[in-house]
């Protein structure tokens, strides 16, 4: 739970300091959903996974899976 919100603030600031328009709308459990505009969308998916892989220094591999669709069912 802690990594989720520590990736979450990280995304969420690297987001803002690079003046993306997507948007982050919903955590669900160990997910999080993103609004992303098509032209961000590669740079988005590699903002979140950098972010979330090193959320909290432990020394266990951290797996992340991304998908896309135009809903979240579409995503998985």
């Amino acid at each position: 739970a802690d990594m989720i919100k520590l990736a979450m603030i990280k995304v969420y600031q690297e987001m803002k300091r690079r003046e993306l328009k997507s948007k982050m709308i919903l955590q669900v459990h160990d997910e999080l959903l993103f609004d992303a505009h098509l032209s961000e969308l590669e740079e988005l998916k590699a903002l979140v996974e950098q972010e979330m892989m090193q959320a909290m220094p432990i020394n266990v591999p951290i797996k992340v899976d991304i998908g896309t669709g135009k809903n979240w069912l579409q995503a998985h």
